[in-house]
């Protein structure tokens, strides 16, 4: 029987992998994608991490960790400050609150779900920035991100629910 402490020691690494995701996503949602006739496009990749552990590992992926994410990514996007904050955790507590609808469910509803929390975000995002520049924002480009974010969620999704079943199915 192994001691206490390593038990704990693997518990904490454990618990750590929806922070290093969500890190890792947030990062790769800088990378600037070139796409053909449409130019430069940045995917919402930690939108996705935020969705996923939102609803299937809560515990682990606290609010307060949601919001220095999205502040994280506002500083690399050199958004208003505190704009995709205040869409991470809107997005947070509302896939929190559907979490049992969509833990249960086929990958389809939950890539419908996620449809529904990137149209939320589409929407403020539009505003927003549209307020902030005094000029309403070409909806093309954020219609662009939106297509976009959504074609790739399975690849994301798949990476997580893999991670989640190898390190965090034991507890």
């Amino acid at each position: 029987m192994p001691p206490v402490s390593e038990n704990k020691t693997v518990y904490f690494a454990r618990s750590l992998l929806p922070f290093l995701t969500t890190l890792a996503m947030v990062l790769a949602g800088v990378m600037v994608w070139p796409v053909p006739f449409l130019g430069a496009i940045t995917p919402s990749f930690g939108l996705v991490a935020v969705y996923y552990w939102s609803i299937h590992r809560p515990d682990l992926f606290r609010p307060v960790i949601v919001f220095i994410f999205g502040l994280l990514n506002d500083i690399l996007h050199f958004y208003p400050i505190g704009l995709t904050a205040v869409i991470y955790l809107i997005i947070y507590q509302l896939s929190f609150s559907q979490r049992r609808f969509f833990a249960g469910q086929i990958f389809y509803m939950l890539w419908f779900g996620f449809v529904v929390a990137v149209a939320i975000n589409l929407v403020i995002v539009w505003i927003i920035l549209s307020l902030n520049n005094h000029a309403i924002v070409p909806l093309s480009s954020v219609l662009t991100q939106f297509i976009f974010t959504i074609i790739l969620f399975p690849f994301p999704a798949w990476l997580l629910i893999r991670l989640q079943r190898l390190f965090l199915s034991k507890e």
